[in-house]
């Protein structure tokens, strides 16, 4: 028996409101080149959301016990490297004299690998539960069609949720700058907090 509609919609939803956070503040401090951005980013959010699901269920058992221990210090370190990257760079577009951003305001391949793993970190934990739920919990190989479904449907929702998230934060470009990357920069550095805590404590 799968898992139930309702239970995967709620499932997908929490799974994507880091992603809707980051989007958010990604959309703040870029002003160029909106669309592919946003385009890109939602893309990046909604694989990783898809991805992960099936990985952490082919890894249940012994091999994910072990990247439980140090999944969400990566999710840590890499939140807190995106933020203080973008306050470092709103620092240096506070020191033009237009305090307007610098012209490098497209996401790179890097950036987007990184968004996309620090914040599907707990759709690997999803991935297990989904493999407790089916009915081939107690063989030994995952039966793999099982999590396609519901880690495309959480892909899907990760993907509409980091789109809207980023073409919401539009409204607040009246902001200074530098005001709206410190913000965007503190909002990342706070979500690695909140993983490291919910994770530790």
């Amino acid at each position: 028996m799968s898992m139930p509609i309702v239970e995967l919609i709620f499932l997908a939803l929490a799974l994507s409101v880091d992603a809707f956070i980051v989007a958010f503040s990604y959309g703040l401090i870029l002003r160029s080149h909106r669309f592919n951005n946003g385009l890109k980013l939602a893309i990046a959010t909604g694989l990783g959301q898809f991805i992960m699901p099936i990985i952490g269920y082919l890894l249940t058992g012994s091999i994910y016990h072990i990247i439980k221990t140090w999944d969400h210090w990566i999710g840590f370190s890499v939140f807190c490297l995106l933020g203080i990257n973008v306050i470092r760079e709103g620092w240096q577009h506070r020191n033009n004299a237009n305090d307007e951003p610098q012209t490098t305001n497209i996401l790179s391949l890097l950036t987007l690998i990184n968004i996309g793993i620090a914040t599907s970190i707990d759709a690997l934990v999803a991935g297990v539960s989904i493999y407790l739920d089916t009915p081939c919990a107690t063989q030994e190989t995952p039966c793999i069609g099982l999590v396609f479904y519901p880690a495309s449907f959480i892909g899907i929702t990760t993907f509409l949720c980091t789109a809207l998230g980023f073409f919401l934060a539009k409204k607040l470009h009246r902001f200074p700058t530098f005001t709206l990357e410190l913000g965007a920069g503190l909002i990342l550095i706070a979500l690695g907090c909140k993983m490291l805590i919910e994770h530790t404590c």
